[in-house]
């Protein structure tokens, strides 16, 4: 098992959450949708990778124009995502908890 990385996409900002191989939480914290912040997710990325082997999981909810500048970043720089339906989102999150 890889670690995870969850997003809940708002306007201008997503809270982040970082869940390693055991589904122990090691980060929870607020990433605002700007090139400083979208940097240190990226390094962050790659501290993963270079820890585990395998990139993480990277889900977040599809919010519409919300989660577009979230999915172009990913994109861009190649990283596997998945974009989940927000109803399925809320219903597996609940389920975490």
């Amino acid at each position: 098992m890889k670690h995870v990385i969850a997003l809940d996409v708002s306007k201008g900002k997503s809270t982040i959450v970082i869940y390693n191989r055991y589904k122990q939480c090691e980060f929870e914290g607020v990433l605002d949708h700007t090139r400083v912040d979208f940097t240190q997710l990226y390094q962050c990325i790659e501290e993963i990778t270079a820890l585990d082997g395998p990139a993480p999981e990277i889900v977040f909810e599809a919010t519409d124009v919300y989660s577009k500048q979230v999915e172009k970043f990913l994109r861009d720089y190649g990283h596997t995502y998945c974009r989940m339906n927000p109803i399925e989102a809320h219903l597996q999150m609940a389920s975490m908890r």
